[in-house]
């Protein structure tokens, strides 16, 4: 006789208890729900439980019943039963109840959510339950719609598996059922718990504000009685049903794109209308002209009044237009995914294998299957951000980086990056792309950000997270319900703003003691020298890794695109400080090889006070850089573009004179005013430019931020033009390689950077002297006249360029590079 599997269910939600939990046990599967015992109250909590049917031994029983395993920590004797008897867990919505089941079982789970309106993913690597999920083979992530899971990071995705959820039984009876000719003229609004949350509290005084209390009636349990005729408060399950079903219908102002509560599922449900807001998860159900959108509060108030006051066909054309929506909740579409779900992840082990992300040094000497090469990343990792479910890097060199780890997985090199716990998502998501599963993090604590203790912990947050993530957290918390960690949040809060302000005194010090040659020591980089798997280590900055200077038996490359001080002496902002200089020469001095991508930085490097030699200064230019992100392609982030706008994207600093730019842009919109036209140019930029520019008015100076690499392609191909203002860089601009790539005309500075490379077809772009703003606006003009002959014109350094950078050409030089 086959063994019935046995699984623990950690879930205590009303909802769940009567759908899931259930379902569960139909399929033949024993599952064991303890009881809800934190002191934490919710109101969707069961708090009336009952044993369930086991076959567990009685003391087994009696451990896991009186076991509290909702926010507190699972005691030794709960985890010792889990581990004895049980073949699978499955975790609903909080991850830190996750967080303490993975550290005390080690078994498959399977972690089973809602929508929640914070990253799971970000809260998961706060928790510390990263590498417990990334190390564990069978550990599946449910989440119940595709259109949640845009703000988790590939790590958390990697292991996905998409499966609705149900409404409960008294809804469903009730189908199609509701009637507008017994319905009263009042429209039915959700607010939980008004008095005693204030995320709730806010959201109540909003409606109170935009709907009046004649006509409008608030539905959701309240934890404290509230003294309004408006707010229905808590009721029993049967009435609450019975109020909704004789609204005319309900009116849904939540905004969250990751959340969706039941009430306008339920409501759609019985058969009534429903409004909802732009934006919101609900909203993202349908198509982009369904009928009850709203694209703001004041509409959605205008079209609850058409609905209050009985419009039929109104009604009937949300009714029809919700078919497929409510369908996502309905038990003939959920339970056939459901129970196959559940087959498959209870099923063959091995089947949801770990990604193996993280790599643990070692000092035992094996041949590694191949070459290994660790890149120093961590210093950018606070860097990088997710936006659209993309990762992007505003740090050019960052981006190189992601292009050279491409290319060294792909001639078969292992590639390991150092990160800090708290950006391993970040980085895995934005280098995966390039390293595949050739990628593995390496994480690292510096001692001399405070060690490994609590103390430490808070110096490190406040050297390297901005304070607005410090406060992100608490509302993460606050979000999960987790009272219980939030005083020691705010607690921590209070002290890593008096770190952050000593932080300050302890850089000046550390600056001293490197212009007095005092690299600091860090414990990764004597793990690095210990590990014989470690062949090769790319120094990715200069000065941003100093600990390095102690690396033993590696073959180091610098990637050393520019130095900049050389041009800019005395200039802080261009980096020209002592100490940065000291750390620079230890890292040259270190390095076998020294990687730059231009010809004309190979002949000035020698000159600098780095001095390296010039035999061991290696050439690559660098390839297209976006050759592997998704098609350039728009997004509601970027809003409506200019018709017509010349767009540079790069970081303010004083090489790109990007006050030529702001000057350029002003001159064209004379010239275009004095024509008699009403066309004006935009300046498209990717830093803010304010109060900077030298032209006067600003109004034509657009700033976009923090752009995915698809919405960077998409804004060259719309552009008129690329104007690269800059008199200095470091390789062959990227922007100009990008620019050309996508069929963009190109007006820039006549500088060596540029010419050395091109050579003679560089003739055919147009290029003016540094800070020749008269120049740059000629050349503007006449792309208004006639784009694509200026587009044709240039063929020639488009085709120059795609031969000279090409991605071959660029892999098998970093290829010969490294295994010198």
């Amino acid at each position: 006789m086959i063994k019935k599997k046995r699984i623990f269910w950690l879930g205590m939600h009303k909802v769940l208890s009567q759908t899931e939990l259930p379902r569960l046990r139909a399929l033949g599967y024993e599952v064991f729900n303890p009881p809800y015992l934190s002191t934490v109250h919710d109101q969707s909590a069961v708090y009336d439980w009952v044993p369930p049917d086991s076959s567990l031994p009685k003391e087994a029983l009696d451990i896991l019943a009186r076991t509290n395993f909702f926010y507190d920590k699972i005691p030794p004797a709960a985890a010792e039963a889990l581990n004895a008897y049980f073949d699978a867990a499955i975790v609903t919505i909080n991850p830190l109840w996750l967080t303490h089941l993975l550290k005390a079982y080690h078994g498959r789970v399977i972690y089973r959510t809602y929508g929640q309106p914070y990253s799971l993913s970000d809260e998961l690597t706060n928790l510390g339950a990263l590498p417990l999920i990334t190390e564990r083979n069978d550990f599946w992530f449910s989440p119940h719609s595709e259109k949640v899971i845009e703000i988790e990071d590939d790590w958390l995705r990697s292991r996905m598996m998409i499966v609705p959820y149900c409404l409960t039984r008294d809804v469903l009876d009730r189908r199609d059922t509701w009637d507008l000719e017994a319905s009263v003229p009042e429209l039915g609004l959700l607010c939980p718990r008004v008095a005693d949350i204030p995320y709730y509290t806010t959201n109540y005084h909003t409606l109170k504000r935009y709907f009046p209390a004649k006509g409008y009636r608030i539905f959701g349990a309240q934890n404290v009685p509230v003294r309004d005729e408006q707010v229905i408060g808590t009721a029993e399950r049967s009435e609450f049903i019975s109020r909704l079903s004789q609204m005319r219908g309900f009116a849904y102002h939540y905004l969250e794109p990751t959340v969706c509560y039941l009430p306008p599922i339920e409501f759609m449900t019985l058969g009534g209308p429903v409004l909802f807001q732009k934006g919101s998860l609900l909203c993202r159900y349908f198509s982009a002209g369904a009928p009850g959108r709203a694209d703001s509060i004041d509409d959605l108030v205008k079209q609850s009044e058409r609905l209050r006051k009985g419009d039929r066909a109104f009604s009937r054309e949300l009714i029809e237009s919700q078919a497929e929506v409510r369908k996502l909740y309905q038990p003939e579409h959920v339970w056939p995914i459901f129970d196959e779900a559940i087959t498959r992840a209870l099923g063959e082990a091995g089947t949801n294998r770990a990604p193996q992300l993280i790599y643990s040094p070692t000092v035992k000497i094996e041949a590694p299957t191949a070459e290994t090469v660790l890149v120093a990343f961590h210093g950018f990792g606070p860097l990088v951000v997710r936006q659209n479910g993309e990762y992007h890097c505003a740090e050019g060199i960052a981006r190189v980086i992601r292009q050279i780890v491409r290319a060294l997985a792909d001639v078969g090199f292992k590639i390991v990056v150092t990160s800090r716990s708290e950006d391993i998502g970040r980085i895995h998501g934005f280098l995966k792309s390039a390293a595949g599963s050739d990628l593995k993090i390496m994480v690292i604590e510096q001692e001399a950000l405070g060690g490994g203790n609590a103390i430490g912990r808070l110096r490190q947050i406040a050297s390297m997270r901005p304070f607005s993530a410090n406060i992100d957290h608490l509302r993460t918390l606050y979000h999960a319900r987790d009272f219980k960690r939030m005083p020691r949040a705010l607690a921590s809060i209070a002290a890593v703003a008096t770190f952050k302000a000593l932080r300050k005194v302890e850089q000046a010090l550390n600056n001293i003691r490197r212009a007095n040659c005092a690299m600091p020591r860090a414990a990764y980089v004597d793990l690095i020298n210990a590990d014989a798997n470690i062949d090769h280590v790319l120094i990715s900055h200069y000065h941003m890794f100093p600990e390095l200077a102690h690396l033993e038996g590696k073959n180091v490359v610098l990637y050393l695109p520019d130095y900049m001080p050389h041009f800019y002496q005395g200039s802080a902002e261009m980096g020209a400080s002592r100490q940065f200089a000291i750390v620079g020469k230890k890292m040259v001095a270190k390095a076998s090889r020294i990687l730059t991508n231009s010809a004309f930085t190979a002949s000035y490097l020698p000159k600098t006070t780095l001095a390296p030699r010039p035999e061991c200064i290696v050439h690559v230019p660098l390839p297209f850089l976006n050759d592997s992100s998704p098609s350039a392609e728009s997004s509601d982030r970027l809003g409506t573009l200019p018709k017509y706008y010349a767009f540079y994207p790069t970081r303010d600093r004083p090489s790109k004179r990007l006050t030529d730019f702001a000057r350029t842009v002003a001159i064209v919109n004379g010239r275009l005013n004095a024509a008699g036209s009403e066309d004006r140019l935009v300046g498209l930029l990717t830093t803010p430019l304010s109060g900077r520019s030298a032209a006067g008015p600003e109004e034509h100076l657009v700033s976009l931020p923090e752009l995915t690499d698809a919405e960077l392609g998409y804004l060259y191909e719309n552009a008129l033009c690329l104007l690269f203002t800059s008199e200095m860089e470091g390789n062959f601009p990227t922007q100009i390689t990008e620019a050309l790539h996508l069929g963009v005309p190109v007006v820039a500075t006549n500088i060596p950077l540029i010419t050395l490379e091109l050579a003679e077809a560089s003739a055919c772009l147009d290029l003016v002297d540094v800070g020749d703003c008269e120049g740059f606006a000629d050349r503007v003009m006449s792309i208004f006249e006639d784009r694509a002959a200026v587009v044709l014109r240039q063929k020639d350094a488009k085709e120059t360029a795609s031969r000279k950078f090409s991605y071959d050409n660029f892999k098998y030089g970093l290829s010969e590079l490294f295994r010198r």
